[in-house]
């Protein structure tokens, strides 16, 4: 069954059943409680999710392949270049629960066929504290042998939470983007600063703006902002996510995805990439990450509620 977890300022719903997934996120604003991100299930609505996990790694490997440690490996699913870890469509356990948090965890070898050569655990927490929803990361290496390690948050924002055409701005810094040559989103070459992409000065963001790239040396910060709608998110997540995957589609919806590791990171990695954010956890050992969202009401002319 879905988790709701509501105070006074926001309302999430979480899935156990689907990965540990956000399948929606409303804050009370002054124009009522509103949906900042898509609702699956809602009228024109394509996604199974607004926000999943991605772990033991984010985005893409290429081709399924990767060599690490001085060996190599072969993923299933190569022909798509392996994608988005492997726990998003799997059933967590709920470890605990209350009206404004839950702690989740997945365990590798409660299931049949994971896609990783190693065995894992991952332990999420979703919590609200005011306006703030704070989603946490622990993934874990239970094998015995070194393993490579990554993971991320894919949250999904409605482009116009009011009315169809409304304005949305976005602003986030980083200091450069990996070049994709071949339309793959696997990095043809290392980051390298495009202007074009810079959206370190607010910008308007627009459905023609068609944008997939990974950025690397993500500050953690940034943020959404919707004049009309009467809000702004602003992001914080911590020194563990040194990149941004940032995708706008000609869709209702664009993504901002706080990630610890590269598009391919595994093999940019074993190629001497420093860039790569791939870590190499020994047995037992365990990466962490906390990535925050905080909803500001706004007043009419964009102005922060006092």
């Amino acid at each position: 069954m879905p988790v709701t977890l509501a105070n006074d300022h926001l309302q999430v719903t979480v899935s156990p059943q689907l990965g540990a997934s956000l399948m929606g996120l409303r804050a009370r604003l002054p124009r009522g409680w509103t949906a900042l991100m898509p609702e699956p299930g809602s009228a024109g609505c394509d996604l199974a999710a607004a926000s999943f996990v991605m772990a033991p790694y984010s985005n893409r490997i290429s081709g399924g392949r990767f060599t690490f440690g001085g060996r190599g490996y072969a993923l299933e699913d190569g022909q798509r270049h392996a994608m988005h870890g492997c726990v998003r469509k799997r059933p967590w356990q709920v470890l605990d629960v209350g009206p404004t948090r839950v702690r989740l965890r997945f365990r590798s070898s409660d299931h049949a066929a994971v896609n990783w050569p190693w065995p894992f655990e991952v332990e999420v927490s979703y919590a609200l504290d005011g306006p703030t929803l704070t989603s946490s990361f622990v993934l874990t290496n239970r094998g015995d042998s070194p393993m490579p390690a990554g993971f991320g948050f894919h949250p999904y924002f409605l482009r116009a939470p009011s009315r169809e055409g409304e304005a949305v701005s976005v602003q986030f810094k980083t200091a450069a983007v990996y070049p994709d040559a071949h339309g793959t989103r696997i990095p043809s070459g290392p980051a390298a600063p495009v202007p074009a992409c810079d959206y370190t000065i607010e910008r308007a963001l627009l459905p023609a703006d068609f944008h997939d790239f990974c950025a690397a040396g993500y500050d953690g910060g940034g943020s959404i902002t919707w004049p009309e709608t009467g809000a702004r998110i602003d992001f914080r997540a911590t020194q563990a996510f040194g990149h941004l995957v940032f995708y706008n589609p000609p869709e209702p919806y664009f993504a901002m995805e706080p990630v610890t590791n590269a598009n391919d990171g595994v093999n940019l990695l074993a190629r001497g990439d420093l860039t790569s954010g791939i870590v190499g956890l020994d047995g037992s050992e365990a990466l962490c990450g906390a990535f925050g969202m905080e909803v500001v009401p706004l007043l009419s002319g964009g102005r922060a509620e006092p």
